[in-house]
């Protein structure tokens, strides 16, 4: 069941008030962020994700039902809209997605950082391989730790359906993280 004080200030934005939808953006910003993020692992393309979908939320928010999750429903669309722009990247390769990157780690020294953010540049570069499918409802259980339930409801298939595919996603993970560390690998994962 949704939150009553969410519902409150839902209402409020069907209602056209602009600081009701502000106070949505700046509840849900930081998260929605953070999912495009960890799907694109690109800050600019992340920012771009997040801002369309508030837009989409803007135009839509009137046909919402209150009843169910708006988060939910907000999930749906970024995980929907990075899905979309990973796939036109795969089509396009005019992007190199190597040479796009997130916001620095700020509280470490600069060898840590530098640990960590290689560490980090492999984990999204073998993520980056995975098919979006894969790649996504990993990201939305492993990273951003929605339940299977949660990304059920996101990426509109059943429960069985998200285990199953978090279970390939991480077999087809471990499987080119191995494979990098041995220099094997191709392009992609193959989708099955």
């Amino acid at each position: 069941m949704p939150d009553a004080q969410e519902v409150l200030l839902l209402r409020r934005c069907q209602g056209g008030d602009q600081t009701a939808f502000r106070d949505l953006v700046e509840r849900y910003q930081r998260r929605t962020y953070w999912i495009a993020h960890n799907l694109l692992n690109s800050y600019e393309l992340a920012q771009d994700v997040s801002q369309e979908a508030f837009l989409r939320v803007y135009r839509h928010l009137g046909d919402f039902d209150l009843a169910k999750n708006f988060y939910t429903w907000l999930y749906q669309i970024v995980v929907n809209l990075s899905i979309d722009r990973l796939r036109k990247l795969a089509r396009d390769r005019a992007v190199d997605l190597e040479n796009l990157g997130g916001a620095a780690d700020e509280g470490r020294g600069p060898s840590e950082r530098g640990e960590t953010s290689e560490l980090r540049t492999l984990v999204h570069r073998t993520l980056d391989r995975l098919p979006p499918k894969y790649k996504a409802v990993l990201v939305l259980r492993d990273i951003q730790g929605l339940s299977c339930e949660e990304i059920a409801e996101i990426a509109g298939c059943t429960n069985a359906t998200v285990r199953w595919r978090l279970h390939r996603a991480r077999r087809l993970f471990k499987t080119l993280w191995e494979g990098r560390a041995l220099g094997v690998g191709g392009d992609q994962a193959e989708a099955v």
